[in-house]
């Protein structure tokens, strides 16, 4: 290896992960920028010249009152990380970037890689590491939108056609206004949740504004620009489903929604913006669209699976507790 460096430079950043055919938003410079300006994190990624071809693995690192530093590719909650590469790196390369990461000086270290990256971690055979088994969706958008279509069941596309014939009204940007509305649709989604299983609504809800800050949409839409859209589906001046869509380069990410129980029943919202997240996302000539994990829950990956995602199985690796 000819070159090892703490701090990437934003130009070599840049052209790494645009050299990256499957390099996602979750990677980017300006996703780290955000984590960073966050306050939250203190961004230490790693980047490695093998001579053949260069590669940078994002690194954030997360502090915990008297518990040291964690490093974490990506932090919880900021999508998945590991290694972008302008080349196709190999087993003894993998080898040199996992022994470096091992070597900081942090308390513990976890790598979600990009699902579709998994298999040159695995080939690698990470000595040392606890392997921790994820399973995420993505969809293949080979083909084109047409194409897409054809591959959803036929109950989601007459549940997209009955959206589309619906009032719904449809809005996206990314101003704070917007961010602003979809994270009360979370709260209140977080609310009825809690309403229904008969939990207390104020500890539900201090709960989930634990598990997904303020601070985190705000940062991410301010550093992402036009990288990021809000949108938000609502019915007669009331948010029926919200979700953040993220497009960089050749990939498309779904990274949050949120909606109100209580009209999904009769407006199926969530279904219209998948289906124009999944528009915007062949349009812009993206090849895959990430629809995330699904934590086990049998109802969401049913969700992804009728628009003709793939169940991705991969492992994040861990060392520390």
């Amino acid at each position: 290896m000819g070159q090892l460096e703490l701090r990437v430079s934003p130009e070599c950043w840049d052209e790494v992960w645009s050299a990256d055919p499957l390099a996602t938003p979750f990677q980017s410079r300006p996703w780290m920028e955000a984590a960073e300006a966050s306050g939250h994190y203190r961004d230490m990624s790693r980047f490695y010249d093998f001579g053949k071809g260069r590669a940078v693995v994002p690194l954030a690192a997360v502090s915990r009152r008297f518990r040291g530093e964690r490093g974490m590719s990506m932090p919880h909650g900021m999508g998945a990380g590991g290694l972008i590469a302008d080349f196709d790196p190999g087993p003894a390369d993998m080898r040199v970037i996992l022994d470096d990461l091992k070597s900081l000086d942090l308390r513990g270290i976890a790598v979600r890689p990009n699902p579709l990256r998994s298999t040159c971690w695995e080939a690698a055979g990470a000595q040392g590491w606890t392997r921790v088994e994820r399973c995420a969706h993505v969809l293949d958008l080979d083909g084109g939108y047409d194409a897409v279509w054809q591959r959803m069941t036929s109950a989601k596309r007459n549940r997209i056609r009955k959206a589309r014939a619906s009032e719904l009204v449809l809005e996206r940007g990314n101003g704070p206004d917007l961010v602003d509305r979809f994270y009360a649709l979370y709260l209140r989604w977080s609310a009825v949740r809690a309403r229904r299983r008969r939990l207390p609504s104020p500890v539900i809800t201090l709960l989930a504004r634990w598990r997904e800050p303020k601070w985190k949409f705000d940062a991410t839409a301010e550093r992402m620009g036009p990288a990021l859209t809000v949108l938000m589906a609502s019915h007669q001046g009331r948010p029926v489903a919200g979700a953040i869509y993220l497009e960089m380069g050749r990939s498309a990410v779904y990274w949050r929604g949120a909606s109100d129980p209580d009209l999904t029943r009769d407006y199926p919202a969530n279904d219209l913006l998948q289906d124009e997240m999944i528009g915007a996302a062949c349009r812009a000539g993206c090849t895959h669209y990430h629809l995330g994990e699904s934590g086990g829950v049998e109802s969401l990956m049913r969700f992804k699976a009728q628009f003709g995602a793939r169940p991705v199985n991969y492992a994040e690796w861990v060392i520390g507790r």
